[in-house]
């Protein structure tokens, strides 16, 4: 029998038609797997990982945001009427205390710690957590509340804003926030997937030079000016230098926070409130009222203070240190240290 007769050549050709076709299913096969895979992928920093427990609708602590797609409207009918006129008064260093959204869901805690202190020149509140979860009745477009007392902490708003010789600090975290990133996912940090980048915490970062985040920002930073507050700080103010981020702007990524900052400096020209930023990026620092730096190393406020000051009139008081720390190199700045570990000392 010959081995390449006709006959085998057919047989040949059909099982390598067969074998083709079983390779193209698999193959398709292997491709679905994937993209069904990818929703279950979680980045962090530089690494990624698979979790089948984790869920894309809602942020801890919050129900499912229902945010409108229309772009965030800035509030521009009426100039805000300030109720303090701290924020045209020449600046100074500042010292207090700040409270943080983990203490605002102890309000008992918070109201014995005010009682206990002599009044502070400054207050600051952490309003909106890095998950985009506000800690007061904000009237933002498609803003999620915490389950923080909500009504309580409205309440401290108001007490602290009546008094004239209170300096009253709003801060905000600006990029990290799960949930605008997930109503407005074109406004998120991208893999090369398409889906959105995740930090550490699982929070998704958006674009600082996307229009809507900067007008969402904007508006955020004008209620806060009707209800009282003297300064706004947005808080982390950058983009993270994570490899897995699709970046392909001309700009670096310090450029485009810069560039950023200043645009939101802008639009806020305006309105009766001081913009700060938290942020060690020097052209940030040239848009920025006040710098804001969180450290508990005293051997590294030199250095901070170095990279700063060209992009800063008046160092001693545009820089202000968030700190429990008690070292003495912190001292000729504004420094503002947490209330409820005052109240411990």
């Amino acid at each position: 029998m010959r081995l390449f007769s006709y006959r085998n050549k057919r047989r040949a050709k059909l099982g390598l038609i067969v074998l083709a076709v079983i390779l193209g299913v698999f193959a398709v096969f292997c491709i679905c797997r994937f993209i069904y895979l990818q929703r279950f992928l979680v980045y962090t920093g530089d690494s990624v990982r698979l979790d089948y427990n984790q869920s894309l609708e809602k942020s801890p602590d919050t129900q499912k945001p229902e945010w409108d797609p229309a772009t965030v409207e800035i509030v521009t009918k009426d100039p805000v009427v300030p109720t303090s006129a701290a924020a045209d008064e020449p600046m100074k260093p500042l010292s207090g205390y700040y409270i943080t959204t983990e203490m605002l869901l102890n309000m008992d805690a918070v109201s014995a710690a005010m009682a206990e202190q002599e009044t502070p020149q400054t207050i600051m509140l952490d309003l909106k957590s890095i998950y985009g979860n506000f800690y007061y009745s904000s009237g933002t477009l498609g803003a999620v509340t915490s389950s923080a007392d909500i009504g309580a902490i409205d309440s401290l708003i108001g007490q602290l804003s009546q008094q004239n010789e209170l300096y009253l600090v709003a801060r905000i975290a600006s990029l990290s926030d799960t949930n605008f990133a997930l109503a407005n996912q074109s406004c998120g940090l991208p893999l090369r997937s398409g889906a959105l980048w995740m930090d550490d915490h699982g929070c998704y970062w958006l674009d600082p030079m996307e229009d809507t985040v900067q007008e969402y920002l904007v508006s955020i930073a004008q209620e806060l000016a009707a209800m009282g507050f003297d300064e706004v700080v947005f808080d982390d103010f950058r983009i993270p230098e994570s490899g897995n981020i699709v970046y392909q702007s001309e700009l670096s990524r310090e450029d485009a926070a810069a560039e950023a900052a200043k645009s939101i400096r802008t639009l806020l020209e305006d309105t009766p409130i001081r913009v700060s930023f938290n942020s060690s990026n020097a052209g940030v620092a040239e848009s920025s009222d006040r710098i804001y730096l969180v450290t508990e190393d005293g051997s590294a406020v030199a250095g901070l203070v170095e990279s700063l000051q060209d992009s800063l009139v008046d160092p001693a008081a545009q820089i202000v240190f968030l700190t429990p720390s008690r070292d003495t190199r912190f001292e000729g700045y504004g420094i503002l240290r947490p209330l409820i570990e005052a109240r411990k000392e």
